[in-house]
């Protein structure tokens, strides 16, 4: 009796092949999603490089524009400022052809004109945000005040303006020249002269 031969493929054997076949394709499955996945990343980031790109231009054209609008404000103002203070150069230059001619005007009559013509300048100046920074009579403020010297005062409090050296001002409320100011500080104590024996 011939024994049976065995056929090369068993039931495990065909079992196993299926398994492998099936993972193979599960692999193959998720490589190919990992793929498209992929794909669509790299188009997603091109999307958002593109627009930061569009972003960043439109940024600097929004800067430029911005700009030039600045530029624009300024000159306008100065422009105004200025229109402002040609009557007042006009007057000067006129006063300068008086003062160089033989038409002499009395003193009196130019004091008051050149009184006329500092108001109108503080006028313009205020219109356009400047104002005097308070001193005499007033306490020192070391933001708005500089001491150039001290005065000894024994009947006025410490750190009293004094007298004003050279005028401070503030635009549109910040300081853009302090005061030069003497300010009062209390008198020295005087020394006591110690008498010595024998000594009168």
């Amino acid at each position: 009796m011939v024994a049976d031969l065995p056929t090369g493929r068993d039931k495990n054997t065909e079992g196993s092949e299926a398994k492998l076949l099936d993972f193979l394709d599960i692999v193959r499955n998720h490589l190919e999603e990992l793929a498209k996945q992929k794909e669509q990343s790299e188009k997603k980031a091109a999307d958002y490089l593109d627009k930061l790109q569009r972003l960043q231009a439109d940024m600097e054209n929004l800067q430029k524009i911005t700009r030039r609008q600045v530029e624009t404000v300024i000159k306008q103002a100065s422009e105004g400022l200025l229109i402002k203070l040609l009557p007042i150069l006009d007057a000067l230059q006129q006063a300068t052809n008086i003062a160089h001619s033989d038409n002499q005007l009395p003193k009196e009559e130019m004091a008051v004109g050149l009184k006329m013509l500092l108001r109108q300048l503080i006028d313009v100046l205020r219109t356009e945000g400047l104002e005097e920074i308070p001193a005499v009579d007033h306490q020192f403020d070391p933001t708005k005040h500089e001491v150039v010297s001290f005065v000894e005062k024994d009947d006025i409090s410490e750190n009293t303006i004094m007298e004003e050296i050279r005028k401070g001002y503030l635009l549109n409320g910040k300081v853009i020249r302090t005061s030069l100011v003497v300010v009062s500080k209390p008198a020295a104590p005087k020394e006591k002269t110690i008498e010595r024996p024998g000594e009168r």
